[in-house]
């Protein structure tokens, strides 16, 4: 019975399009394990640490929309999952999690490897159901049932996590046990799983559902969009790129502004008139003066890295604040927020567009990209060294990454570098695109970078390359067993600055006698052992024209890599404050 409720769970994944699973080995998920294995249409990754396995699936996820399938065995095995839990709750990223358990008759009694599972996640999970012992009593229609709902909720907009807690007793291997199903559920595995003509569909099949707004709150955007002299629209993370092709016609349309977060897919774009690649800086100059009266600010996506941009919205706020998102949650910090609409993005974006004249950029916009680009020139020349700095690094990745690849960015330092600093490349099939960046935003942990960007690379079916700093590494080194059996390689650009850099930027930075030891934490070690040890290629470049011969080596090899590179924190800290002068000065 075990053996035949693991298959249907995993055939009825399977048929709802839910076909990646990521396995932890353990003794008590055998029946979920083995009907993978069994399964000739469901992919699979083996991951040691149940922490790390994870982050792999929201990296999956945030490339695909779908939801990867994690598995594992009972005990604190499922508790490892929780920082990514609480990451994808935060950031609605779909995620369906399957934890063996002890029969119920084992909980509180001593029983080894036995905890309470039940809500272990507390209200992080959109849905989450103990799943009870396989038993000739229950009809398993129950089961399929059951998994059509958790697909369901899992993906149903804006995406949520799904936990069911499956109890098995033992045998747990499969057995020769005869088995009394009900003749009903015989005819239907016989028409629907003997791999006969039968369209492979759900027991149940949910409809897809479309979240809009109502007419007259559509009709009102249109008028406050047209009557408004002054707008700026400012894109927050996409989760996909139908919502980026969406928006980005919608910037067509109007005569605004277009600021862009480096994970809405605009970012790094070099084909649009109206954006203002480097605002962020741009506000630390003199030609902000052109933003302090703005009529109207949209906002399409959510979470935005820039933290200049907060300061100065708070200071300026516009008139009209409008927030666009496919989910219903307020994502305000600064308290602005005068109207929030709840929509599919690209429906919305597509109907704006129909409804909206075509207008070309305004005057005061070209200012504002004269500006912006001034900016550039000068970043560039200034980081443009022979020695190897942070943001430099930032902005020699954006400029060599293939367009069809992904880039994944740490926490700390390297997303914001890349948010003010990189740039993009025109695509080699001349189609201007950029590639597709990843980060987890959701508590802008430190922890599961590496294993976030192997599953990026399994979504996205494309090689991805992560720029991570060096304590996001050493948090998540077991990941690097990853990169050998990961179907896509990924070039992991590791930082080294010894320590927590962001931190030399803080107030506590002035506490000579405290800071170093317990906030710069330095720790001594490079990478070069750990790249031996998972059999990884190496590359330790001195300088810039060392990194991009390195680089482009390693993306020419289509394996994964290390490329470490050595920074010095308190030189990190003045870098950025000469080139913010620097920068000033040339927008006088």
């Amino acid at each position: 019975m075990n053996q035949l409720w693991g298959y249907l769970i995993v055939e009825e994944l399977v048929r709802n399009g839910i076909d990646y699973f990521v396995i932890s080995p353990g003794s008590r998920s055998t029946p979920l394990t083995v009907a993978v294995a069994q399964n000739a249409q469901a992919k699979k990754i083996i991951c040691l640490d149940e922490r790390a396995a994870g982050f792999h699936a929201i990296g999956y996820a945030r490339a695909t929309g779908n939801p990867a399938v994690l598995i594992c065995t009972s005990g604190t095995a499922a508790a490892n999952y929780l920082p990514a839990v609480i990451e994808a709750s935060n950031d609605n990223i779909p995620l369906i999690i399957l934890s063996s358990d002890r029969p119920p008759e084992l909980r509180h009694t001593g029983a080894n490897q036995t905890i309470n599972q039940v809500n272990l996640y507390g209200d992080y999970p959109t849905w989450q159901f103990d799943l009870p012992c396989p038993t000739a009593e229950i009809n398993p229609n129950v089961v399929l049932t059951t998994i059509d709902l958790a697909v369901s909720r899992a993906r149903q907009a804006p995406g949520g996590i799904v936990h069911l807690n499956c109890m098995f007793r033992e045998p747990l291997a499969p057995t020769d046990a005869h088995v009394e199903i009900p003749t009903s559920l015989v005819k239907w595995i016989e028409s629907r799983f003997s791999g006969g003509e039968a369209p492979p569909t759900p027991y149940t099949r949910y409809a897809g559902r479309l979240t809009i707004p109502a007419a007259d709150e559509i009709q009102s955007l249109v008028e406050t969009i047209a009557s408004t002299a002054k707008g700026i629209l400012f894109v927050g993370q996409l989760k996909s790129p139908a919502e980026t092709q969406a928006v980005i016609k919608l910037a067509a349309r109007l005569d605004w502004a277009v600021f862009a977060d480096v994970r809405s897919g605009l970012r790094l774009r070099q084909d649009l008139p109206n954006l203002i690649h480097y605002f962020d800086r741009l506000l630390l100059t003199d030609s902000a003066i052109e933003l302090e009266q703005i009529d109207t600010i949209v906002q399409i996506g959510t979470r935005i890295v820039s933290s200049q941009w907060f300061k100065w919205i708070e200071k300026h706020p516009p008139t009209h604040y409008i927030a666009i998102a496919d989910n219903g949650e307020r994502y305000d910090p600064s308290h602005l927020v005068s109207l929030r609409i709840e929509s599919d993005i690209t429906y919305l974006c597509d109907l704006l567009c129909q409804q909206l004249p075509l207008l070309s950029p305004s005057t005061w916009v070209q200012k504002l990209r004269s500006a912006s680009d001034r900016i550039g020139v000068t970043a560039a020349k200034f980081l443009k060294t022979s020695k190897l700095t942070e943001p430099l690094v930032a902005l020699t990745i954006s400029e060599l990454i293939p367009s069809q690849r992904g880039l994944w960015v740490s926490n700390s330092m390297p997303i914001r570098d890349l948010d003010m600093f990189g740039v993009g490349a025109i695509a080699e099939d001349s189609q201007l695109l950029s590639p597709r960046v990843g980060a987890n935003r959701g508590t802008s942990g430190i922890e599961g970078a590496i294993a976030s960007a192997t599953g990026f690379a399994v979504g996205l079916q494309a090689p991805v390359t992560a720029i991570v700093g060096d304590l996001s590494s050493l948090h998540d080194l077991n990941s690097l067993a990853l990169l050998r059996g990961n179907s896509q390689p990924v070039i992991v650009v590791i930082i080294n600055n010894d320590g927590g850099g962001i931190f030399s930027f803080l107030p506590i930075a002035k506490s000579s006698q405290i800071f170093d030891t317990y906030f710069g934490t330095p720790h001594g070690v490079n990478f070069c052992h750990a790249a031996a040890m998972f059999e990884l290629d190496y590359y330790h470049p001195q300088h810039r024209e060392e990194l991009i011969r390195d680089y482009q080596q390693a993306l020419a090899a289509r394996r994964s890599a290390i490329i470490e590179l050595t920074t010095d924190r308190a030189e990190n800290l003045q870098l950025h404050q000469d080139l913010n002068l620097a920068i000033q000065q040339s927008n006088i």
